[in-house]
């Protein structure tokens, strides 16, 4: 069976980490997998390291003919029996090119997160009807799709809700992550020395773009009533850094605030910290979530979605209410006091990733999608 993986980027971010460790344990279950993604970037890189073959295709999320015509061309001169996409601009060209081919391959669509149906704000009608144009166009390639796969069970739920998927052909999968990889964490004073940190700070770490869904505008708010002696560390870029170091600088925390941009060393990041945070006011199954339970990191994380599924409260972890600034400060300066309970919550935040989200499991349950016999409705 020859597979393609196709997604529009290849810069570091969940969805590529996603498709690059299903493609590396796919490989484990004799099936040929190759990746279609932009020429340069983060997945590319990482992809040649495991000899995984990559196609460089420019698509763009705007109505082209070229994004049509740049796939097209190589589905129609590279025969795959499967076609998987992920996310929103590949799910869009990439299933209407598998429809238009002689021979159609298997369409399988995989949905990380359905961003269009969140937003915290209220929406403009230029937002609503754009939000419902999103919404139609996935209730139509529905039925030129074999199979869609949600990644946790909040997105199932929106999912159906929103008739972009039906319960006849859709599979929950979750994410898996490699937890050998991060088994045996980096001596933390070793690790301190990479990001300048001391040995005797208490370090909260987040990982995650510069993005209003991130919730870090509440992160810095929290923060700035959490005791003088702990640091934050962020990890991310995006369109709102310029804001958030302004936000940290006019709460006077500017001192205790690292904004290292985005980086790549996120094993060595994850071994520095004390206590890993997520103040997400939406989410799917975030990956740094993951890795950070599996390195033996007690987190703190939204109530929102998908979270639940993997974070129970007061047994692997703490869960506040989006945008609660006076009760995320509370459980960070907890945190901060309690040693003990911190070290109960990394032992069940291993326990939780081998249980339920290792990568060779996740591709397993993916292998028996494409091999299971469908048809379109």
């Amino acid at each position: 069976m020859r597979v393609l993986q196709l997604i529009d980027d290849a810069s570091l971010g969940g969805g590529q980490m996603h498709v690059l460790l299903l493609s590396k344990y796919l490989q484990l279950e004799d099936i040929e997998v190759e990746i279609a993604t932009e020429a340069t970037g983060w997945l590319v890189d990482q992809a040649q390291i495991l000899g995984i073959p990559t196609y460089a295709i420019a698509i763009s999320n705007k109505l082209t003919c070229q994004s049509f015509q740049n796939i097209y061309q190589l589905l129609k001169f590279q025969k795959f029996d499967v076609i998987h996409t992920h996310g929103g601009t590949a799910g869009f060209w990439g299933r209407l090119v598998a429809a238009s081919l002689q021979n159609k391959p298997k369409v399988i669509h995989t949905y990380h997160g359905l961003h269009y149906l969140n937003t915290t704000q209220t929406k403009s009608p230029q937002q609503t009807i754009k939000t419902a144009i999103f919404q139609k166009i996935d209730q139509l390639l529905l039925h030129i799709t074999d199979r869609v796969i949600c990644v946790c069970c909040s997105d199932y739920e929106k999912a159906i809700a929103a008739k972009v998927t039906s319960p006849a052909k859709t599979s929950i999968v979750y994410n898996g992550i490699e937890i050998d990889k991060f088994s045996d964490p980096l001596h933390k004073e070793t690790a301190r020395k990479i990001f300048d940190i001391s040995p005797t700070e208490f370090i909260f770490g987040n990982v995650g773009r510069l993005h209003e869904q991130k919730g870090h505008k509440y992160l810095l708010q929290a923060f700035s009533k959490v005791a003088d002696r702990a640091r934050l560390l962020i990890i991310g870029d995006g369109d709102l850094k310029d804001v958030l170091i302004k936000l940290a600088d006019d709460l006077q925390i500017s001192d205790r605030v690292t904004f290292l941009g985005a980086r790549s060393d996120i094993y060595e990041f994850l071994s520095a910290i004390d206590v890993f945070v997520m103040p997400s006011l939406w989410e799917g199954q975030p990956i740094a979530l993951l890795e950070a339970l599996a390195i033996g990191k007690p987190c703190i994380i939204s109530d929102v979605d998908g979270i639940p599924e993997v974070i129970t409260n007061g047994v692997n972890g703490y869960l506040v209410k989006p945008k609660n600034v006076e009760g995320l400060t509370q459980v960070m300066n907890e945190a901060i006091n309690n040693p003990e309970i911190l070290q109960q919550f990394a032992d069940a935040g291993v326990n939780t990733i081998t249980e339920k989200f290792l990568a060779q499991n996740m591709a397993k349950a993916i292998a028996d999608i494409y091999t299971t016999k469908t048809t379109k409705s």
